[in-house]
């Protein structure tokens, strides 16, 4: 077979991009150039509509023509979706310029090769969806296009499941193999990120080059930016909504809007629109007002690792600190103080379960409280073993932090607990109250009524041991609406926050001084002469 005159993948595309009247950002350039001279290991992440994965089914019927024996394996998060990006380069080597002769007869959308491949066995494109069997296969190259979706992400099992299956790609890719990623996160531990911190190098192309974030008090309306700003490619954001050129105005590093924002409102000022031909101003505020949450914009558009769904009970609002309670003993009276400040009470809940695989978490939660209302979350134990042993870990951690009760969730295995847990302390000699709590109100509303105040009071205290509990992708992933979804570690921690008594840690409002006045009949102040010899 006679070789191909080599072309570069640059030139290959604006080829086929004008043969078909394409308008061509300067970034689709900078894509071409980054897929051709990449290493083994790459990411990819390009906004929404960027067209990301057409030009990586163009670099595919390019890669083919330079060498024919390279065998490509096309990756979705399903069957469909992988054979989306197969089909698009079978389309292009039929009909490119710079492909004829490549393909004869008739080709599959599954799987297809072109003249030249000597692999009998694999094919030169090869799609299979993300759970679909690929152990007996050999590739040159993978591209993993979309894998990570809404649907395989939902829950740390879920996302687990997918790692396990790209983990499979180490044992299919040939010695010397190129394994890529493409496309836009879409939960906050994605595996673009998780991949990239790994070492992958990485091109990443959001849909603004520049941005600043704000958020409104209610009373101001000036925001600071430290970009050039032209009028025309200048963009102004409040919550779900692109604000007109008439609602504001921009100064050197600043813009003044006329009316300040409501107290908690996301300002997003932008600049640097990378393909302002496509992404009009009308186009932007469609697609900002269509996405339901602040957090499917920024991972969609801006390609900021977040969870598409709302975050309810966000995590990043916890106060985390390091310090460890200080207890001392005087006179018979034992104080305890955390970073100097001083404790006033302390509530434990155990949410138990067996404790075996694949059963719900067996929680202990331990919270204290100082004077001024603030919640230390310090403990947030998952117990293992039998109900004994749980209950023998239970008691050391009543002794080391002096914790003078514990509520036990009595639902399931939980009515047996409380005589139990009393035997244990009774023969360790230890005073400590076991009170028993029958879950009567719905377990998503006993979450959201315990945690949504202190989150957004930023009165909730975290130790950073809790950071290794789970407790974050739990509180991430947490939808209301969702059932049997992992929360054993919330409801744990709920049961300590609703049971706590409301701490008065200061004064509303500085009281006036209010003269007395005596109200008894005959009472106040009289001018007596008197002479006394």
């Amino acid at each position: 077979m006679t070789k191909r005159k080599h072309i570069s993948f640059p030139a290959f595309f604006l080829m086929w991009a004008e043969m078909n009247g394409w308008d061509v950002p300067d970034f689709h350039i900078e894509i071409c150039y980054w897929l051709e001279n990449r290493g083994r290991r790459a990411v990819l992440r390009v906004f929404r509509g960027a067209a990301k994965s057409t030009i990586f089914a163009l670099y595919q019927a390019w890669r083919l023509r330079e060498d024919p024996s390279t065998r490509f394996i096309d990756r979705g998060s399903e069957d469909d979706s992988a054979i989306k990006l197969s089909s698009d380069t079978k389309n292009v080597l039929m009909k490119h310029p710079l492909c004829k002769g490549m393909t004869k007869g008739k080709l599959g959308v599954e799987k297809f090769s072109v003249a030249g491949n000597p692999d009998a066995r694999n094919a030169s494109v090869t799609a299979y969806g993300i759970l679909s069997n690929a152990t007996g296969s050999r590739a040159d190259e993978i591209c993993n296009d979309d894998t990570e979706v809404p649907k395989n992400i939902k829950t740390p099992d879920a996302r687990t499941t997918l790692r396990q299956r790209l983990g499979e790609e180490t044992h299919i890719i040939v010695p010397g193999g190129k394994i890529l990623y493409i496309g836009t996160p879409h939960t906050h531990d994605s595996i673009y990120d998780e991949r990239i911190k790994d070492g992958y190098e990485e091109l990443t192309i959001p849909l603004f080059k520049m941005n600043a974030r704000h958020e409104g008090d209610g009373s101001r309306k000036e925001f600071g930016f430290d970009f050039k700003a032209e009028p025309d490619d200048f963009y102004v954001m409040i919550g779900r909504e692109v604000l007109g050129a008439h609602e504001y105005k921009i100064t050197e590093g600043s813009v003044i809007l006329k009316a300040p924002p409501v107290e908690g409102a996301v300002v997003d000022l932008y600049a640097g629109n990378v393909w302002s031909r496509r992404f009009t101003r009308e186009e932007i505020a469609f697609r900002r007002h269509e996405c339901k949450t602040q957090n499917e914009w920024d991972s969609q558009y801006l390609l900021k690792a977040r969870p598409i769904h709302e975050i309810r009970l966000n995590p990043e609002h916890m106060v985390v600190y390091d310090a460890q309670p200080e207890i001392r003993q005087a006179n018979g009276v034992v104080a305890m103080s955390i970073d100097n400040r001083v404790i006033v009470n302390s509530r434990a809940c155990w949410d138990c379960s067996l404790g075996k695989e694949d059963s719900d978490d067996s929680a202990f939660s331990v919270m204290f409280t100082d004077n001024a209302g603030h919640l230390f979350w310090h403990i947030l134990d998952v117990l293992k073993g039998d109900v004994y042993a749980q209950s023998q870990r239970i008691r050391e951690r009543v002794v080391e932090y002096q914790i003078p009760g514990i509520t036990i969730k009595t639902s399931g295995i939980g009515g047996f607990l409380p005589a139990i847990l009393r035997k244990e302390f009774k023969e360790h000699g230890i005073q400590c109250g076991v009170t028993e709590e029958v879950e009567k109100v719905r377990k998503a509303d006993r979450i959201l009524s315990a945690y949504e105040t202190p989150l957004s009071g930023r009165f909730l205290h975290a130790h950073r041991s809790i950071l290794e509990s789970g407790l974050f992708e739990q509180m991430r992933d947490w939808q209301p609406i969702k059932a049997n979804q992992p929360d054993d570690l919330l409801d744990a921690g709920s049961g300590c926050i609703l049971n706590m008594p409301v701490r008065i840690g200061k004064a509303v409002k500085a009281l006036d001084p209010v003269p007395y006045r005596d109200w008894r009949p005959g009472q106040g102040s009289f001018e007596v002469s008197t002479d006394f010899d």
